[in-house]
């Protein structure tokens, strides 16, 4: 089977003579499979993320999506993509901006009618009239989520897609993921939260400083009788331990 996404020894750096951002990276992802894309802050993640969307160019490596470069029109329209903080025109309403990314989708009217009400009643948005700019973080999350299902895609790209969600927002984004896997869309889900990417994830890749440190399956990463919290901790800790910065006088028992 060929993968939807394909990324071979990826490199990325932002300014010449810094360290990589992303330093020979290699993963697949199959159709129908979630993949989680793991690390710490600065590991490297949102840049993979950014150039399978093709939204940043990569410095080296090899990298398809459905058999095409990152950004390919042809690959464009399968894609769908929620970023990590999703920002749009904060005078619009929730159904005039799905109308928008719906005429970007170039769907027909009858499709706008059927698939607009439906995507805001998964967001929790239906009812909603204010605009954007009154929207909470958790809100703009729900609509960036909305927008990325919008098209149907058969690649949905999730940055941090439960960060500002609460319980229940949480538990129809893993709901939505299990629907789309049955139905045979990839997903690449990049997120801190790992209790959910040890639900919904079928393999995972933890990332530091720009490299992979252990990619497999959910069962080849994370040993029986263990989580993937004290695998990602192990694995972290090794490659960049923490020094103890906590405050001299939260630790001294002097008053």
């Amino acid at each position: 089977m060929t993968a939807v996404v394909s990324v071979r020894d990826l490199r990325k750096r932002y300014r010449r003579g810094d360290p990589w951002a992303v330093d020979g990276v290699t993963f697949e992802v199959e159709a129908g499979q979630a993949f989680g894309l793991l690390g710490p802050n600065g590991a490297g993640k949102t840049s993979v993320v950014k150039i399978i969307a093709g939204l940043l160019r990569p410095d080296g490596g090899q990298i398809s999506v459905f058999g095409s470069p990152p950004g390919d029109p042809q690959a464009r329209t399968q894609l769908g993509f929620s970023p990590e903080d999703p920002d749009f025109p904060k005078f619009l309403r929730a159904p005039e901006v799905l109308d928008y990314f719906a005429s970007l989708l170039g769907l027909e009217d009858a499709d706008r009618k059927r698939r607009i009400p439906e995507t805001l009643a998964f967001a929790g948005l239906e009812g909603e009239r204010r605009q954007i700019r009154q929207f909470s973080k958790g809100m703009k999350q729900r609509l960036g989520i909305a927008q990325a299902i919008l098209g149907r895609p058969k690649l949905l790209i999730l940055d941090e897609p439960t960060a500002d969600l609460d319980p229940l927002g949480r538990r129809d984004v893993r709901a939505l993921i299990e629907r789309l896997k049955q139905s045979g869309v990839a997903i690449l889900l990049n997120s801190h939260l790992l209790s959910e990417v040890e639900q919904v994830c079928d393999t995972v890749a933890i990332m530091a400083k720009g490299r992979v440190l252990k990619e497999g399956t959910m069962g080849e990463v994370v040993p029986e009788g263990s989580n993937l919290e004290e695998v990602f901790v192990q694995l972290v800790e090794a490659n960049q331990p923490q020094p103890d910065h906590m405050p001299s006088f939260i630790t001294d028992a002097r008053p």
